[in-house]
């Protein structure tokens, strides 16, 4: 009752040391998805504040975490491990700054791996929060552009990338230059550089709270998704919502009969749909990928986003041993041959660029997290990580999506002594099971 009784006094003070502390941890994982904002000094400066007030955080802190178990060290050695051969590879350290980024990296990660499981949860909670709020009020600007009314806007550029065209920037939002098979309509990506990265992360997020439309937060992630025009997006989502009902489920076969039944309907509706619109927004974007007409199928789409690289991969990368053990030596000249000009986008480039090593050790790193605090919806998020992987490498790799899943699967985890204990104070009460 005393802890219980602290946890309410902690909640009503918002201003602690725990809570601040994981504002500034949201501000970093914000920066890891690259909003606009954070591309000039501005950003750099509140990235490097944020990284110090951690740093701060864990030096003093540390007498706390003394008796932790020694599957944190484990985790950590695994980590260290991983961001060696990551930052090396991916991110091709260099001089003094790669350095103190990678220390700021494992810095970060040990300290929120060392977060008590309360703080651990409230990543969560903040995150969504937050997060929503960014995403809703830039949804509020992008409402106000669609009805037709005129904003005043700048164009800006993606520094150091030529994949992207220049972007109309809004403040609130910015918007990809218009696609000419729609006309003058943009897909709503809020401040982040694409759609593709606003949806991914808001249907990671829909999974992580149990797609509680109820709930305000959520609602507004879940129409990002929608107004994203992701595939990738609408595929995680509805994935994620099938696995969160099959984790909680009590009917396997019975739960598995109502999903193809629902599965069967939204086919129908979607060919029903696309006969009807073919030349719609949505039938482009969305309908054509599921293979619906003549548009690019979801398998075209992936492929793509290799096309230049997989002459490469098939002919130099998987026949040499060394290269694919540890990723391939590739010259400057080489290296922007194959990716200096962006938009490839797939588990064959973390490949050639890292190895098979460094992606079990990904995996491995993932799969530690979920083991020490296993649930079924905590597997179910890896599987989901995993798919999402597949067509983004970059997503498991960003602080965003990284400490999301370290909090998410601490929120699933209940141990069963804390099941026992609590079902024996609803028996006390006459409100709890005769049997567990």
């Amino acid at each position: 009752m005393k802890s219980l009784h602290k946890m309410a006094i902690c909640r009503k003070n918002f201003f602690t040391i725990s809570n601040i502390s994981i504002f500034f941890l949201f501000l970093l994982m914000l920066w890891s998805m690259r909003p606009w904002f954070a591309w000039n000094r501005f950003g750099f400066m509140v990235f490097a504040i944020s990284g110090c007030f951690l740093l701060f955080r864990l030096i003093l802190y540390t007498k706390k975490y003394k008796n932790r178990t020694i599957v944190y060290s484990v985790m950590v050695c695994v980590v260290f491990a991983f961001l060696t051969l990551f930052m090396v590879r991916l991110r091709g350290v260099g001089g003094l700054g790669g350095i103190l980024n990678f220390i700021r990296l494992l810095t970060v990660f040990i300290f929120v791996m060392m977060m008590n499981n309360d703080e651990k949860k409230n990543i969560v909670s903040m995150t969504t929060n937050l997060y929503a709020w960014i995403v809703g009020i830039s949804m509020a600007g992008y409402m106000f552009l669609l009805m037709g009314l005129n904003l005043p806007y700048s164009i800006i550029m993606v520094p150091d990338d030529l994949f992207y065209p220049p972007m109309q920037n809004y403040g609130i939002f910015i918007l990809l230059s218009s696609d000419g098979r729609f006309d003058n309509f943009f897909r709503f990506q809020s401040v982040f550089t694409e759609p593709g990265h606003l949806g991914t992360i808001s249907a990671i997020l829909l999974y992580v709270n149990r797609y509680e439309l109820k709930r305000k937060s959520v609602l507004v992630i879940f129409i990002s998704v929608l107004l994203s025009l992701s595939f990738a997006a609408y595929v995680l989502a509805g994935l994620g919502y099938l696995i969160c009902i099959i984790a909680k489920s009590k009917n396997f076969y019975k739960t598995i009969l109502k999903i193809g039944i629902v599965t069967t309907l939204v086919f129908v509706l979607g060919l029903y749909y696309y006969e009807r619109h073919p030349d719609s927004i949505f039938s482009i974007v969305v309908l054509s990928r599921f293979g619906f007409g003549d548009g690019i199928t979801a398998t075209e789409a992936l492929e793509g986003r290799t096309r230049g690289i997989n002459h490469f991969y098939e002919t130099q990368f998987l026949t040499s041993t060394r290269s694919f053990l540890w990723g391939a030596n590739l010259t400057e000249s080489q290296h922007f041959v194959l990716f200096g000009r962006g938009g490839v986008n797939s588990y064959r480039v973390f490949l050639i660029q890292n190895g098979i090593i460094a992606m079990i050790l990904l995996l491995l790193m993932y799969f530690s997290i979920v083991a020490i605090a296993p649930s079924k919806l905590g597997f179910g998020l890896l599987f989901l990580c995993s798919m999402s992987f597949l067509q983004r490498i970059q997503v498991p790799l960003w602080e965003m999506h990284l400490f999301i899943f370290v909090g998410a699967v601490q929120c699933y985890y209940a141990p069963k002594n804390l099941i026992k204990a609590k079902n024996e104070i609803l028996c006390k009460s006459g409100l709890g099971l005769t049997n567990i």
